[in-house]
Formats: structure tokens, C-alpha cells, sequence
């Protein structure tokens, strides 16, 4: 497919969208224990493809067992509800949430500390192709230029309307039957927020390229769609009354350019009045010093706990391990995520007497007082 090829509409009748059921509210006692310390949060290397597949490695945290207090379990509605209005199909999560349980189980780990999970289930262009063709859909955009060797406007994904009732009604049913099933569940201490994404997990980074925009705009989609879309969020999962919901936040893009950072923080604002104290407050940029979206870093500081980061890429970062925790620590986080991957210099390159290190900084935090090299090293290698 070329970089010049234009959204895609296809005029047929719609699906009948599935109708959110309405689900008895039963409140866990105790309530769940929620995340805190280091998270693996897997490879997402997947996602830069459209239509990619998740898969889930627990050998990563086996190697350094009872340092990790949790785990992603990444998923995609695609691989979850592949026929419109049919069975949800629980298979993949519930042996990934076995394989847990399973680790938990070993003595080891049982003598430190168990690793709960959070649950990443991904829309956008890993959407079923039945959702993605409501409503005249799919539209074809383009991954960003950090998800495609830096270049603008290739790499084609696909999406749907996700800004439209049909498809919404169809997101929060599908989110209702998979909260029916996890919600219950004390091993399942998050959910995280991914209404109205389309490249990745995050809710607020649009696509960036003038093709893309242009191509979403000749679809139907306004800033105000997309912000209704994103004020909507908190009711896409409002299914999980007993679980941690994780919204990832960042500065509002206009499709026109620029950015609104008051719509985010009135978003947050929303976020903390439907969920109260388990409304967990995110951004995936970490790093020391800060270099992107430092007023939203600011904000979710002010907004107070519970708060929860994922790092840059370890090498963007510059290795920068305990500089980088700690700086997540000082802005209030109890949790943050980390890469594992050997190739992007992640976690499972570090010792355990590394992580080790970096566990008990969520316990004693204590502030850097060297100097963080400028600009960070590259290439990067160890524990800095």
C-alpha cells in the first residue's frame, strides 16, 4: 500500500451494535491488593504491526523472583472477540493469569513478595475487523515515526470509528463480559485505560502524520469527538468496580496542531471523581531528567496518588536505571513498568543484585545526587 492511500469507506448498512448488559455491582472483601514496586510489562514490539499478536513470557520475572510486584498480561480485542456479538474467549488470559499463579505458588516467591497483574487489552489497530468496519469503516493510518524506523507516514495500521456510538457500545460490551470474568479476581489488580487509541495502549498519542490526520478527518473524526471519546473513557469501564483502572494520560494533540493540556487534566479530574482511589494516574515517558510533557508530569504530581510510570526505551533513557526509579518515586509513583527485552538493553541484562537494588528504592527511596550525564550515554550498556 502506498504512503499516499486515502481511508477507505465502504457503504454498507452497519451492524447492529452489541448492548452493554447490565451487570450486578459486588464488592470484594478485602478489596484487592493493589500493584506497587517494579512491573515487567513485557514486549510490546508486537504492536508496531497491524493486527499484531501478543505473547506472554513469564520467564522474565522467574529470573529474578520475588523482586517484581507485578506483571502485564498485554491482549488485543482482536484475539478476544474475533466474530461481532460472539463469545469472548478467555483462553490466552487465563493461562497467562495461570502461569502467575503458578510463579506465585514457588517458594521462593512466597517468602518474598507475589506479583499481580495488570491487564492491558489493546483497541485501535488491534481491533477485530468486524469493529473496525462500523460505520464505513476501516481507516487507514500510519504508525508514528517511533514505531517505524522514523519515517513519516508509512507502516500502514488500520482502525475503525471508534469515536462513533456503535463501535463504543460495542468496546464497553465487550469490556463488561471481560470484567464479569476478572473483575472478581484478586490476582488482577489493574486494568488499564485504552478507549480511543489507535497506535498503542495510550489514549492520548494521535497519530502523528498529515496523512493520517487527514485521513481520520475524512472519516468523521473532530477534536470534539475525540475528546468526548476520551471523557467517555471512565464509563468504557466502569464493568470493573473492585479493580485498579490505569489511565495512561498525556498533553491533548489537536488535530490541527498543538496542544490542550487543560482538557488532560480535566480528564484526570474525571478519572479521580469516577474511581476515587483507584483511579491510578499514568504517563509512559519516564526518565531522568523529565524531557516531554512536563506540565501533565506536574499535574498527575499534584493530583496525588496512586500514581504509576512506565520508562522510556531503557537506551532512551540512557540506562539510567536507579536515576529513572527514582525520579518516578519523587513525582509519587508506587508502581512502575520496565522493558525486559535484552535488545532494547531491558531488565533481563541487569543482575539480580541490580534489581534488587532498584525493588528497595520503592521502600527507601533515595534522592540522586549525582549529576545525570548531558546528553545521556548512547549506547548504553549496564547498571548506571
Amino acid at each position: 500500500m502506498s504512503a499516499c492511500a486515502s481511508a477507505s469507506h465502504t457503504v454498507t448498512p452497519p451492524p447492529i451494535p452489541t448492548p452493554t448488559p447490565t451487570l450486578a455491582v459486588v464488592t470484594l472483601t478485602p478489596p484487592k491488593v493493589p500493584l506497587r514496586g517494579l512491573i515487567d510489562m513485557q514486549d510490546i514490539a508486537w504492536h508496531n504491526a497491524d493486527n499484531g499478536t501478543p505473547t506472554f513470557d513469564p520467564s522474565y520475572i522467574a529470573a529474578y523472583p520475588g523482586l517484581f510486584g507485578g506483571i502485564v498480561v498485554n491482549a488485543t480485542w482482536a484475539q478476544m472477540q474475533p466474530a461481532h456479538g460472539g463469545p469472548v474467549d478467555f483462553s490466552y488470559v487465563d493461562a497467562a493469569l495461570a502461569s502467575v499463579a503458578a510463579y506465585n505458588a514457588s517458594s521462593t516467591v512466597t517468602q518474598a513478595a507475589p506479583a499481580r497483574v495488570k491487564l492491558r487489552m489493546y483497541a485501535g489497530s488491534n481491533a477485530p475487523a468486524w469493529a473496525k468496519a462500523l460505520t464505513g469503516g476501516p481507516v487507514t493510518i500510519y504508525r508514528n515515526p517511533a514505531g517505524c524506523q522514523g519515517q513519516v507516514d508509512s507502516c500502514a495500521l488500520t482502525v475503525g470509528p471508534y469515536w462513533t456510538q456503535p463501535y463504543i457500545d460495542a468496546w464497553r460490551a465487550f469490556q463488561a463480559a471481560v470484567a464479569a470474568r476478572y473483575d472478581p479476581n484478586p490476582l488482577v489488580a489493574a486494568v488499564a485505560v485504552t478507549s480511543c487509541a489507535e497506535q498503542t495502549d495510550e489514549p492520548f498519542v494521535a497519530s502523528s502524520g498529515p496523512i493520517s490526520k487527514q485521513n481520520l478527518k475524512n472519516a468523521g473524526l473532530t477534536d470534539a469527538l475525540q475528546q468526548s471519546c476520551l471523557s467517555g473513557a471512565m464509563t468504557d469501564y466502569a464493568a470493573w468496580p473492585n479493580t485498579d483502572v490505569d489511565f495512561t494520560v498525556n498533553s491533548y494533540n489537536k488535530l490541527a496542531g498543538g496542544v490542550d493540556t487543560a482538557f488532560t487534566e480535566s480528564v484526570m479530574a474525571q478519572c479521580r471523581a469516577a474511581a476515587g482511589p483507584r483511579c491510578v494516574l499514568d504517563n509512559h515517558a519516564l526518565q531522568a531528567p523529565l524531557t516531554s510533557d512536563l506540565q501533565i508530569y506536574a499535574d498527575i504530581r499534584a493530583m496525588g496518588a496512586p500514581i504509576n510510570f512506565q520508562t522510556q526505551a531503557p537506551e532512551a533513557m540512557g540506562c539510567l536505571w536507579p536515576e529513572t526509579i527514582t525520579e518516578g518515586l519523587m513525582l509519587g509513583a508506587r508502581a512502575i513498568e520496565v522493558w525486559p527485552e535484552a535488545k532494547y538493553q531491558g531488565f533481563t541484562t541487569l543482575s539480580i543484585s541490580d534489581v534488587q537494588t532498584l525493588k528497595n528504592l520503592f521502600f527507601a527511596p533515595v534522592p540522586t545526587t549525582t549529576p545525570v550525564p548531558n546528553p545521556l550515554p548512547s549506547p548504553c550498556s549496564g547498571f548506571n
